[in-house]
């Protein structure tokens, strides 16, 4: 090819700038473009694999200084050879993405494709159809006044150059190789966060098997355990040893995380942290002992952005070995993602309204837990009773002290939070549980397309006329805050250390992409510095929302204390919750006990804040992981 180009536009070797200089600075600014994108990777190839890093080490600054020589000394035969080159990288590229290479830590495997990659092959397409453009069209006399020649480079550069920022932004900022949760210090003598398990006991032993597979669900494919969405209802008694095995039959890696119990270190199915993902084919084991009475739920910890609004997730249901009469009807009702996509929201599995059979005078609990993956406001899910008073018995699991009788109010739920209400039925009627949101403060793109469209859900417990249809937006908000009454707390004790979270957001780069990232404390997962405390310690965390949004976040392992909302104490009973709802705007401070060593994750359970940073660890001080989270290893735990 180049021959005949060479042969059928015979001219002077050396070309002037100033007959084409837009042309010029274009090619000049595209391929040193491409080039900085490939030396932006080049530090994820070289711990990926060595020899790619050099390659695009090569690479990168042979087009770097390709883009110089193409400005200072434009030639034909250059310019037929730097176009040449950049289509070979191109068609490198796509032979890479569809076929796989021969060679790398992966032979003959597709790579994904990135934000960045499709930078660098769009600079590298535009520079070489450029480069050729110059070489076919030859020199043109000026025929335009030259304010256009100014105004042609500035744009230009401008576009070229914003391109290349985004190329090497992601690219800088691409999914780790492999990221160790290991606290600072900890060095070869900590205890491995894998030995940090059950201690042998008589205690009674439940065993469950759990069977993570594809199942089609009213014409859909989900994600189940065992068929069905939400999984099944694991009940033990408080004291009992549970031992569950997963059984991964899906196509990708998957944990089990039991939200809200207090597990040891080596139990809390986080990829990358406490175990690598259980692969497509094998199993995992599972055992501890329930030390909690109350109502929790377990779901995957890989991928779940992904894994639980495909239906990775269902109800553990803790009873207390002894206690007041069980009431008459107990009824786990799981509020969750539709499984057909749709902003619809299911209840138990049915979109529309669920029935619960009961009988008039009957004692009724609603253990209700919020397991809706909620947008980018981080919604906060509202459902009110209707048709009967009713009593807040428990918060995340925990009971409330002296809980009284309430009209209908709306209890503000996150995703991950749990309420339990009792009622008795009345003589005559059904009674309702209506779902309704309040949103955080929207953003501009949210205003400009208006909230999404969602079906309502209703849960109707027993026969006969539904109570009234009641403007469920007007009613008053339940107040946790200066409900039941006090009772003596030993975490109300000044704190051995206290640390700031604060929760913020900005556009910026992460994992590979242009993203709204949210950050704790000015950095985004994996950067943002664990807190180092030592067991023992009685730890308080200052929680700063600076966004305008709900922010769910949930402490692993632990039972936080809430000590105040926007400087205003509980007056009412203590609020023992494994994760904490703040509004937008809105400071809570909080207390717990280090009496659990291992390394927690501490993160908002939003799942698309947590897949954009919003995430850290408390780490116990000597403990350490011999697990990474990355590329390398496929643990993905947001």
């Amino acid at each position: 090819m180049p021959t005949d180009l060479l042969a059928a536009h015979p001219m002077p070797v050396s070309l002037s700038r100033s007959r084409r200089p837009v042309p010029l600075l274009s090619a000049a600014l595209l391929l040193a473009g491409s080039g900085a994108v490939h030396l932006a990777v080049v530090p994820e190839h070289l711990e990926e694999y060595l020899p790619f890093g050099v390659f695009f080490a090569v690479v990168g600054a042979v087009q770097v200084v390709a883009g110089v020589v193409t400005f200072v000394r434009p030639t034909r035969r250059w310019q037929v050879g730097a176009a040449s080159a950049q289509v070979l990288l191109v068609a490198l590229w796509w032979v890479s993405r569809t076929t796989g290479l021969p060679v790398g830590p992966e032979p003959w495997s597709p790579e994904p494709v990135g934000v960045a990659d499709v930078v660098c092959v769009l600079l590298e397409i535009v520079s070489a159809a450029v480069l050729l453009g110059l070489v076919l069209g030859g020199p043109r006399p000026r025929r335009r006044r030259r304010v256009w020649t100014p105004l042609g480079a500035l744009a230009v550069a401008f576009v070229v150059g914003a391109a290349t920022f985004v190329g090497v932004g992601t690219g800088l900022s691409g999914m780790p190789v492999a990221v160790s949760a290991n606290p600072p210090g900890a060095g070869p003598g900590g205890t491995p966060v894998t030995a940090l398990v059950a201690s042998p006991g008589p205690q009674p032993v439940k065993a469950f098997t759990l069977t993570a597979r594809p199942a089609t669900i009213g014409g859909h494919v989900a994600f189940t355990y065992d068929g069905t969405v939400p999984g099944p209802l694991l009940r033990v008694t408080q004291g009992d040893r549970l031992r569950v095995t997963l059984v991964n039959h899906l196509p990708v890696a998957t944990t089990l995380h039991w939200h809200g119990v207090r597990v040891p270190g080596a139990e809390d199915g986080v990829a990358g942290i406490t175990q690598d993902a259980v692969a497509p084919g094998a199993s995992f084991t599972y055992e501890f002992v329930a030390a909690d009475a109350g109502t929790f739920w377990y779901h995957s910890h890989q991928d779940t952005g992904n894994q639980i609004p495909a239906g990775l997730f269902g109800a553990l249901v803790v009873d207390p070995p002894a206690g007041p009469p069980a009431p008459d009807v107990d009824r786990v009702v799981m509020l969750h993602d539709a499984i057909d996509g749709s902003s619809a929201v299911a209840v138990d599995g049915t979109t529309g309204d669920l029935h619960v059979d009961a009988r008039p005078g009957q004692t009724v609990r609603l253990r209700i837990v919020d397991a809706i993956a909620p947008g980018m406001d981080g919604t906060a899910e509202t459902p009110v009773l209707l048709g009967a008073p009713y009593r807040v018995v428990a918060l995340d699991g925990h009971d409330l002290n002296a809980p009284s009788l309430l009209g209908p109010q709306r209890v503000q739920l996150g995703m991950g939070q749990r309420a339990d209400l009792v009622f008795t039925m009345p003589a005559a009627g059904a009674v309702r549980l209506v779902d309704s949101r309040t949103a955080g403060s929207p953003s501009a793109l949210q205003r400009f397309f208006g909230p999404p469209a969602r079906a309502g859900e209703t849960v109707t417990i027993g026969d006969g006329a539904p109570p009234p249809a009641v403007d469920a937006a007007a009613l008053p908000v339940f107040d946790p805050l200066s409900y039941g009454a006090p009772a003596p707390d030993p975490t109300t004790r000044p704190a051995d250390l206290t640390a700031p979270v604060v929760l913020a957001e900005g556009p910026g780069f992460h994992d590979g992409s242009v993203q709204l990232v949210h950050s704790i404390n000015g950095a985004a997962s994996p950067d943002v510095p664990p807190l180092v405390v030592h067991t023992g310690q009685l730890v308080g965390l200052h929680l700063v929302n600076d966004t305008g949004e709900f922010h769910p976040m949930h402490l692993h392992g632990h039972v936080m204390t809430v000590l105040s909302v926007d400087g205003r104490a509980p007056q009412g009973s203590p609020l023992h919750l494994d994760t904490v709802l703040l509004a937008p705007h809105q400071t809570v401070d909080v207390a717990f006990p280090a009496d659990n060593p291992g390394i927690w994750m501490l993160h908002c359970h939003v799942l698309l804040h947590a897949a954009m940073g919003m995430s850290m660890t408390i780490d116990y001080a000597g403990v350490t992981t011999p697990f990474t989270m990355g590329s390398r290893s496929g643990n993905i735990p947001e």
